[in-house]
């Protein structure tokens, strides 16, 4: 596997201030999603809620039936352990080969606080789902706020593209270590991608039919879409100039863009978008 940006330092995410409430409040409170600002990578990062403690409180909150402890700090605290090593040990030498014992020794947790937040490993690949799917859900939920079709397409595409910059460690996962689950927990997981992929073939769709766009074979368009956003967090090396750790935010942000008006350009012209 090639080495990760991003993966090799443990999967860290960038330090924003977001409150702690906020991942449960997405849950909920659709005015919330809404709220995230796509002007730039920076003000996302000022505004999106799957960060920080809040990311951590949250899957405490949401993954209750698993984790033992009934502690929400001292379950958060060890969440983000778990999650950080889990990456990189994943990076370096792969989730099937890790045991339970390789991420005490990697956390310097004992087994019965690794026990207390997760009952298997692969409950970890379950959690990981939990925050991609629910990324996933807010990007379509922010992209319906806008007015016209093509707006909705570009929102989705530079939504997605800073929520899997920040959470570039857990889409990376997800998407190899779903082979880890039993089948029908495969499909679920597998079932974020085919969501995306509809959501864009349904903008599509919308816009031939209103006369907006000009394509063939709308299915095509939204898989090759969502292909090209997932070659942004599997493979940096190729979009990228520099790895991660090497990176500022404002070098980071003339990536996506640039990554961005690429996919623009593309979109438009399979669309027969002219202006």
């Amino acid at each position: 596997m090639h080495e990760l940006s991003g993966v090799k330092n443990g999967g860290a995410l960038e330090r924003h201030s977001v409150s702690t409430s906020a991942l449960t409040r997405t849950t909920s409170d659709s005015a919330e999603l809404l709220r995230v600002d796509t002007s730039s990578y920076t003000r996302f990062l000022e505004t999106f809620p799957l960060q920080e403690e809040a990311l951590y409180t949250g899957l405490f909150e949401r993954h209750g039936d698993v984790i033992q402890t009934q502690k929400a700090k001292f379950a958060v605290a060890n969440l983000e352990k778990i999650l950080t090593a889990t990456f990189e040990i994943s990076a370096n030498s792969g989730f099937s080969r890790m045991s339970l014992r390789d991420l005490s020794k990697k956390t310097e947790m004992s087994m019965g606080a690794i026990y207390s937040c997760i009952g298997r490993k692969e409950d970890i690949v379950l959690m990981v789902a939990d925050i991609v799917r629910l990324s996933s859900q807010m990007t379509r939920d922010h992209a319906k706020a806008s007015d016209s079709l093509w707006t909705q397409i570009e929102q989705s595409l530079r939504y997605h593209l800073y929520a899997s910059t920040l959470l570039q460690p857990w889409y990376f996962f997800l998407y190899f270590e779903t082979r880890s689950l039993p089948v029908d927990q495969q499909q679920a997981s597998t079932r974020i991608e085919l969501d995306a992929i509809d959501s864009f073939q349904g903008q599509i769709e919308a816009g031939i039919e209103s006369g907006q766009f000009t394509a063939n074979n709308p299915r095509a368009i939204a898989n090759s879409i969502v292909v090209l956003l997932e070659d942004w967090y599997l493979k940096p090396w190729k979009t990228q100039l520099q790895s991660r750790e090497l990176q500022t935010n404002q070098q980071r942000e003339e990536f996506i863009d640039a990554y961005y008006l690429d996919l623009i350009t593309m979109t438009k012209s399979l669309l027969g978008i002219t202006e």
